[in-house]
């Protein structure tokens, strides 16, 4: 959950969107054609079956609160987006200087942690399993519907599919209880319903990654090694 001036999140939605071309060039020419038959439309769904390892009426324990506060995904939602704030300035009230990045990045890291317990505080009561599961299978389009699909719905323990409810009380709670501590200027609705459709608008990307990092690995590898990528 990083938030930035509406500039700043143009730019970052364009970078996001060549990234992903780039990627989709790459997996167009490393598609195996048997792919897209076996998954030709009497054959496929709106969000496709992947295995689980686990009995569908059970959920695999999620990290705890701590650990996932002194985590990589801690770490990439807040720095980013504060070095980003930095070099823009934004807000501006908190000025340049070290004391301005120690507030934003302080910021996002108290958004961070705020949404985690808002989720997990929703899921207590609309039990819902979030976590991604790659497909790895289909063309680009057919993985990106995928992606977006199951950013907005989540398993239940009885193996079918609800809306992810914490996905947005997330995303908007987490913005709205930010707007304490930022500057006067944001402290209303508008800016809670703007920053936090913003939020929901980047929401897949974690999963994007999840879905096509292999893919784009195994492009480089191919390139390094001049041949078939490694197992």
């Amino acid at each position: 959950m990083q938030y930035c001036p509406p500039h700043l999140q143009v730019k970052q939605i364009l970078a996001a969107f060549c990234v992903f071309l780039a990627i989709a060039g790459a997996q167009c020419r490393a598609q195996d054609p048997s792919a897209d038959a076996a998954l030709s439309p009497a054959h496929s769904s709106p969000i496709p079956a992947v295995a689980d390892p686990k009995p569908a009426d059970t959920f695999p324990a999620n990290k705890s609160f701590v650990k996932r506060l002194f985590s990589l995904e801690a770490l990439g939602a807040t720095v980013p987006g504060a070095v980003l704030q930095q070099v823009h300035d934004w807000p501006d009230e908190w000025g340049r200087k070290r004391l301005g990045f120690e507030k934003r990045t302080g910021s996002l890291y108290a958004q961070f942690a705020v949404g985690i317990l808002i989720a997990d505080g929703v899921k207590a009561i609309h039990p819902e399993d979030t976590r991604y599961r790659r497909s790895g299978q289909g063309n680009f389009f057919q993985r990106t519907a995928r992606v977006i699909a199951l950013t907005m719905a989540a398993r239940k323990p009885d193996g079918g599919y609800t809306p992810a409810w914490s996905v947005p009380a997330n995303e908007y709670g987490s913005w709205a209880l930010a707007t304490l501590w930022s500057p006067r200027e944001f402290r209303n609705a508008k800016s809670i319903f703007e920053w936090g459709s913003a939020g929901m608008a980047t929401a897949p990307l974690a999963n994007f990654v999840k879905e096509f990092w292999p893919d784009v690995r195994d492009v480089f590898r191919k390139t390094k090694t001049g041949g078939p990528a490694l197992p």
